[in-house]
């Protein structure tokens, strides 16, 4: 049995070498012009915010065990335009400290909107990469009214469901992290990337995570979202997919065109699961087009 250090580490050790890890990756990342953290009824959110307050709010909500770090190619093509936030989500590997669990959707909801309302934000556009994806349409279903716009980046649980090549995977990745099959594994979620390019120290990331944290702790499991749930998201939708990838998302597609046919969609077929950081120019563009379009509820 682990001993929980600052919300899940397995020990103080396990936290700072992962963190060196973090800190590494981040460093590619121009510096945030704020270190925020922000207070939720489950723990203390730890956000970063590039460019200055008051700018059009983009916040970025990372995929599951990625952390903020993730984020770096589209911290640099987006602050320019826009404030850009990215935070640590609770429950998982970073620098935010989970005190209790939030065990419903509706929690996870909730968590999102108090960090939105902790920094004084509305009329957001609120980013989500893979599992980041299902908590930001838990959010727009649940918990609307600081939100502009929403971007799924390849949203895991969300359009059509993870497949059951991939959560084996992950059974893999938190019984033995560190083995030969559990690294193929990542690098099979992750896509395969060059060695050394960022894609692939994410995966490097993504395997440390599971190394150094205790197997994901209690919280709401991310069942895909029911038909009415996603018919009651009111604020403009857009998903961006990628072809080759831990769901299939041509029955993704099917399904936004059935249920909700005026959420707007965009495949890239060769593309992997790394979509922002495999191809962070055509997200940048997508992302900063729907805000433009959107912009101050326009």
């Amino acid at each position: 049995m682990f001993r929980l250090i600052d919300g899940g580490f397995k020990s103080s050790d396990a936290r700072r070498r992962y963190l060196a890890t973090y800190d590494e990756l981040r460093a590619l990342t121009p510096p945030p012009d704020v270190v925020l953290d922000v207070p939720t009824e489950f723990g203390i959110v730890r956000v970063y915010q590039h460019g200055p307050s008051g700018g059009v709010p983009v916040v970025l909500v990372h995929g599951f065990y990625l952390t903020s770090a993730m984020w770096c190619e589209q911290i640099k093509g987006l602050t320019g335009d826009f404030t850009v936030y990215t935070m640590d989500m609770l429950g998982q590997p970073g620098a935010s400290i989970r005190s209790k669990p939030a065990l419903t959707a509706a929690g996870c909801a909730r968590t999102i909107d108090a960090v939105l309302a902790g920094i004084g934000l509305r009329d957001v556009h609120l980013v989500g990469h893979s599992n980041g994806g299902w908590h930001v349409t838990q959010t727009a279903a649940r918990e609307p009214s600081r939100l502009a716009t929403v971007t799924l980046i390849d949203p895991a649980s969300t359009v059509t469901r993870l497949s059951v090549r991939c959560w084996r995977h992950f059974g893999l990745l938190g019984r033995r992290p560190r083995s030969v099959r559990a690294q193929r594994g990542a690098a099979w979620i992750m896509g395969q990337h060059p060695p050394g390019s960022f894609s692939d120290m994410l995966t490097g990331l993504f395997v440390a995570g599971f190394a150094a944290f205790t197997p994901p702790m209690r919280g709401a499991f991310p069942f895909l979202p029911s038909v009415r749930l996603l018919r009651s998201v009111n604020p403009p939708v857009q998903v961006l997919l990628a072809g080759n990838t831990v769901h299939n998302s041509d029955k993704g597609i099917r399904r936004i065109e059935s249920v909700v046919p005026g959420w707007r969609y965009r495949l890239w077929p060769k593309a992997t699961h790394a979509l922002p950081a495999e191809l962070p120019d055509e997200v940048n563009a997508c992302i900063r087009q729907f805000v433009k379009e959107h912009r101050d509820g326009a």
